[in-house]
């Protein structure tokens, strides 16, 4: 027993490795300037092709997680690891609107892949040796490990932008994401439920929607996911362009969107410790209203200084992953852990899919403010009758999820 241990520990550490390469984009400060300045895009037209990817997404999704919870973590990831590294480079490559339109395809099908998968490999490596309780911390480091990554991309994308072109720094993330594979496959497959008891997948995707249709407060977890990835838009979509109308160079875009990137890295290592200070209930109802405060601030504030709302934005973005994953990973057993969890980037993609577009229209035919504006209103109205659904099951404990005992590891 003492060996599996030794085998699934280091799990942990490469999982941040993982998560370091395939977050190390050059592309991430330049992307939207490279849709709109190179390919001849515009705001409502960079939106607008997300949906294919979105719809990729909704469609993939629960196939993609049941796929992991029915044959492992660590093939889901190395696959999702690949289509990553896959469709970065076509998308640094692409010259026309189909070809751009195909790698955010195959984008699609990474995300699907990784997304469920990545929280289900850490919650059970850490279940395979006892130490689930630690899931908020070890899980927020991860994305604190990422988000450090994408500073470091953020940084170093931009001015390689302003000196080579637009395209490179993209193809050469590709590259870069290729690594993850590599570390993908040192993973250790970490087994809590008997491979003799394993349920077929058809079982999995119906027990996991069981979950969502029975377990109200999984479902208004999920939801709750959604009403956050609304305040996503902004700092996706239109910081660059927030950036560019407030007269910042290429090569600059990448430095003055750092204190945005380090407030996420904030948001993950504090997530455990906010969570133990205000409560899992007081954190959860902070989050919205941090975010509506945000989008006013945008609206109300024509300056380069409001930008930072956007590190605010940042902050509660990152922070919602260790504390909704967590918060549902504690109610749903093994068997269904990855395809419920999920559930939170399907819900992400449905609330995107009319939300961006919309958004982006606004900034095309009125302004960037007005979309702060609206972005902030559709928050303020969606998140009080959600919270108020989801506050009775907020103060009352979880039931202890259903499964059967850890396994040894391979």
């Amino acid at each position: 027993m003492q060996g599996s241990t030794d085998r699934v520990t280091p799990n942990i550490w490469k999982y941040y490795l993982f998560h370091f390469f395939l977050n190390l984009q050059l592309w991430f400060p330049i992307w939207i300037i490279y849709l709109t300045e190179k390919r001849g895009l515009t705001l409502t037209e960079v939106t607008l092709i997300d949906i294919p990817f979105w719809l990729c997404i909704i469609f993939l999704q629960i196939p993609g997680a049941a796929i992991a919870d029915r044959w492992g973590r660590k093939p889901t990831l190395i696959a999702a690891a690949a289509a990553f590294a896959s469709a970065v480079t076509f998308f640094g490559l692409a010259s026309s609107f189909p070809l751009l339109l195909g790698a955010y395809l195959v984008w699609g099908v990474g995300f699907s892949l990784l997304y469920g998968t990545e929280s289900a490999f850490i919650y059970d490596s850490l279940k395979a040796v006892g130490r689930e309780d630690e899931y908020p911390r070890i899980y927020g480091r991860g994305w604190a490990v990422a988000t450090t990554a994408q500073v470091a991309g953020t940084l170093i994308g931009a001015p390689l932008a302003d000196q080579t072109s637009l395209v490179f720094p993209i193809v050469m993330s590709g590259g870069i994401a290729s690594i993850a594979v590599l570390v993908g496959l040192s993973f250790h497959e970490p087994h809590v439920i008997s491979k003799k008891e394993h349920p077929t997948y058809p079982q999995i995707i119906r027990e996991a929607a069981t979950v969502i249709r029975t377990q109200p407060d999984v479902r208004y977890a999920i939801l709750f996911f959604g009403l956050v990835t609304l305040g996503n838009v902004a700092p996706v979509f239109f910081f660059q362009p927030f950036l560019r109308e407030h007269g910042v160079d290429v090569g600059d875009v990448g430095l003055w969107q750092t204190p945005m990137r380090i407030a996420g890295i904030i948001g993950a290592l504090a997530a455990h410790r906010i969570i133990r200070d205000l409560g899992e209930r007081g954190t959860f109802y902070a989050m919205p209203l941090l975010l509506v405060a945000s989008y006013l601030l945008l609206a109300g504030w024509d300056s380069s200084n409001a930008m930072v709302a956007f590190s605010i934005m940042g902050f509660i973005m990152i922070l919602s992953q260790p504390t909704v994953t967590d918060y549902v990973n504690r109610r749903v057993a093994s068997e269904q852990r990855a395809t419920v969890v999920s559930m939170t980037n399907l819900i992400r993609s449905v609330v995107l899919i009319p939300a961006a577009p919309l958004m982006g229209l606004i900034a095309d035919e009125a302004s960037l403010r007005t979309a702060f504006a609206v972005g902030g209103g559709v928050i303020m109205v969606l998140c009080i009758p959600l919270m108020a659904l989801w506050f009775p099951h907020l103060t009352r404990r979880p039931e202890p999820a259903t499964e059967t005992a850890p396994l040894p590891v391979d």
